[in-house]
């Protein structure tokens, strides 16, 4: 029998979690999250310098309409150091992986089932469309799906091989809308991981998350 409580927590945990962590995401001196924000036991915005952040030396150029995902926060690339990746989100907010988290779960709404086809045309738009979130800083997995999109690759071979952890952030709705049926959700699992995050090592971690 299925806890729908459980459910329930978890989806609200995983808005509530990325924003209340939002703030200190990416902090590797774990010493400065007290000195710069204290106790997080409420949520908080961000606030520059950020003492890790490596937007500084990281570069993202974009050939078209086609891959530009930075739109005006690409003058914060490659610019002056201690740029918080998020630092235009207001206290509360959730960041760009969390969005898309939601966006995944406004198409499983409204296709009534998992559709990658239309996920991914869902991804398109808001990837390309200025002012659709806040977040300064962009993962890799993102920057070099838009690469591949821009040289013309069908939307199924855009995705490359990824270690990281963002492509599991966007899994939750999709896990709880198939929790009656593992194995519809270990299909959907896999299918959507593969969209950004291919390779053994991202299917599995998709895998082991779904099966929490």
């Amino acid at each position: 029998m299925i806890d729908h409580s459980r459910l329930e927590a978890a989806w609200w945990a995983s808005f509530i979690g990325d924003a209340l962590a939002m703030p200190v995401h990416w902090y590797y001196t774990r010493s400065r999250i007290a000195v710069d924000y204290g106790e997080i036991d409420h949520y908080m915005a961000p606030h520059n310098p950020h003492p890790d952040s490596i937007l500084w030396r990281s570069k993202y150029q974009h050939t078209d309409a086609t891959d530009d995902i930075l739109h005006d926060q690409a003058r914060f690339w490659g610019g002056p150091r201690g740029i918080h990746y998020h630092q235009f989100l207001h206290a509360g907010e959730n960041t760009l992986n969390i969005r898309l988290a939601a966006l995944l779960a406004e198409s499983l709404v409204e296709c009534g089932q998992y559709d990658r086809d239309d996920f991914a045309r869902r991804y398109l738009d808001f990837m390309l469309t200025p002012g659709t979130h806040g977040d300064t800083y962009v993962e890799e997995y993102h920057r070099a799906f838009f690469r591949h999109y821009a040289e013309g690759r069908e939307l199924g071979d855009c995705g490359i091989e990824d270690i990281h952890i963002g492509g599991l952030a966007t899994l939750t709705p999709l896990i709880l809308f198939h929790a009656a049926n593992r194995h519809a959700m270990h299909e959907a699992v896999a299918s959507h991981i593969d969209l950004t995050h291919k390779g053994p090592v991202a299917a599995e971690a998709a895998k082991v998350f779904a099966d929490l």
